[in-house]
């Protein structure tokens, strides 16, 4: 027997909003530049994270020098609904919202570690050595949450690894190159709705009331299920879940200009990396998994979900092997140092992020025939699903103060802006990003002539967000039968800095 397997697509997205940056970069590589609020990062040499910010100025560090640190991030995020209408036509408010939840607090703490080392070789000559996470976010709602079919648990990791040289060309001018080795690894899972519930599909009005339907009819019995049976289909009946890993190799290119004495430009390239995240989609319940679909004389059925694919339908959902195509995105920052006076400085600083990479993320089958997952998901074409994106370019600024109030103290302040590369259109529950601001101060204490300490703390301000969000085909049209969430995020966000330079 045939019949329309109302069940959602299964699609998830591998970003979710980052703490202190937009889509899903990092910006904690340093708690030295966290006080500024990364103001000015690349035309300022103070210790070995410069092999992140600005390989070109490790040619003006005295000595070899070891940075060590981490960031800890505290977030905050809360979803008010508005809406939210599933499969079956039925709609939640926030006044009833059924057996469903507002997801909680679903930003995740998160430690951001890095270490450096640089070291000068001779007078024209540095290389050095970068251990950091370019990229992550770790986000998870309750299991009942009402976007769960949306979004449940979001975990993206990397790691990089960069070796780095700067050659100086003169007295002014000097030149970086690094390469950028990353390993890449993420977890995506959302709650599945096999059946979507709405009891106006139940046969309990009179002849002639048009909200009168007909109850589902068990299709291994041919018996319609009771209103209580039917009820039981409230809410989420599965899991799916899609992780892998990948490694991938980019660059990095730098230069630092000293225009005069109290002035320094620098500008820090980073390429493109393209990622295919490989792994394995599967449901939590891979046996019996039974959906909701329809007859062509209009009767309603639950029916294992392989019914429309399999003469001897099981309803039995086995792993697929798959991948997540991620293009991380070129960067290009520009930075400005100015000494005012023997005390004061000032830095400044843009970012371009090429953000439009990011056009639509998929789960792609890579298995040689069909699988279940790709029937499930009704995009054809091995996508197991498919969320449309359509990112916009960014550009953040910052600006900043640094204090020497005496031989052993600098005290730090910054201001930055944040643009996000969501758009209101196709902004998701799982990336409800939005425009930031925040500020930060910080310090730096010399211990002794070899050891010095840096502290920041930063606080992050979000613009309220609105999400508005349907399932799409892959030419981006919404699709039939789409479930539906509106509602408004609330997010914030701390963080605390922390690194130890030590002097060889």
């Amino acid at each position: 027997m045939k019949h329309r397997v109302l069940v959602a697509a299964i699609s998830a997205a591998v970003v979710a909003p980052s703490a202190l940056a937009s889509g899903y970069k990092l910006n904690e590589q340093g708690a030295s530049g966290a006080g500024n609020a990364y103001a000015g990062r690349a035309a300022v040499v103070e210790d070995a994270t410069v092999v992140f910010y600005n390989p070109a100025g490790m040619v003006k560090l005295k000595q070899a020098e070891i940075t060590i640190g981490g960031s800890y991030i505290v977030p905050k995020g809360s979803f008010e609904l508005e809406s939210y209408t599933n499969a079956a036509g039925k709609t939640y408010t926030a006044e009833d919202m059924g057996p469903y939840s507002d997801g909680g607090n679903f930003a995740s703490d998160a430690m951001i570690p890095y270490a450096y080392f640089a070291t000068p070789i001779n007078e024209d000559f540095a290389a050095g050595f970068g251990v950091f996470a370019p990229f992550g976010t770790n986000t998870d709602y309750s299991s009942d949450f009402i976007g769960g079919g949306f979004a449940d648990q979001t975990q993206l990791s990397s790691i990089e690894f960069q070796p780095a040289v700067a050659y100086r060309i003169n007295d002014q001018l000097s030149l970086g190159f690094g390469l950028d080795i990353t390993y890449m690894k993420g977890l995506l899972s959302k709650q599945v709705d096999t059946a979507p519930y709405n009891e106006l599909l139940a046969y309990t009005y009179p002849d002639g009331d048009p909200r009168r339907g007909m109850n589902p009819i068990n299709a291994a019995t041919g018996v319609p299920l009771t209103n209580e049976e039917w009820a039981s289909y409230a809410g989420f009946e599965n899991h799916y879940e899609v992780s892998g890993d990948d490694w991938q190799v980019g660059y990095n290119l730098s230069l630092m200009w000293d225009i005069n004495a109290d002035i320094t430009l620098g500008v820090a390239y980073r390429s493109e990396m393209e990622f295919k995240l490989k792994g394995d989609s599967e449901f939590a319940q891979k046996q019996g998994v039974v959906g909701l679909g329809q007859l062509p004389n209009g009767t309603y059925v639950i029916a294992p979900v392989d019914a429309a694919y399999s003469e001897t339908p099981t309803g039995s959902v086995p792993n697929q092997a798959s991948e997540v195509p991620l293009t991380t995105p070129q960067s290009l920052t520009v930075s400005y140092a100015q000494q005012l006076t023997d005390s004061i400085q000032l830095v400044a600083g843009a970012t371009w992020t090429q953000w439009s990479v990011f056009e639509s993320f998929d789960v792609i089958s890579t298995e040689s025939e069909t699988g279940m997952l790709e029937n499930l998901g009704g995009l054809d074409e091995g996508y197991i699903g498919h969320i449309e994106e359509n990112w916009s370019d960014t550009i953040a600024i910052a600006v900043g103060v640094n204090y020497q109030l005496n031989d052993d103290w600098l005290l730090r302040s910054g201001y930055a802006n944040d643009q996000s590369p969501v758009s209101n259109t196709y902004r998701t529950a799982r990336v409800p990003d939005n425009d930031r601001e925040w500020i930060s101060a910080g310090f730096n204490y010399r211990i002794n002539q070899d050891v010095d300490v840096d502290f920041a703390f930063s606080y992050l301000f979000f613009a309220d967000t609105q999400v508005d969000e349907y399932e799409r085909e892959l030419d981006g049209d919404v699709k039939d039968k789409s479930p539906n969430l509106k509602g408004t995020y609330s997010l914030d966000a701390m963080a605390y800095s922390l690194q130890v330079n030590y002097k060889i």
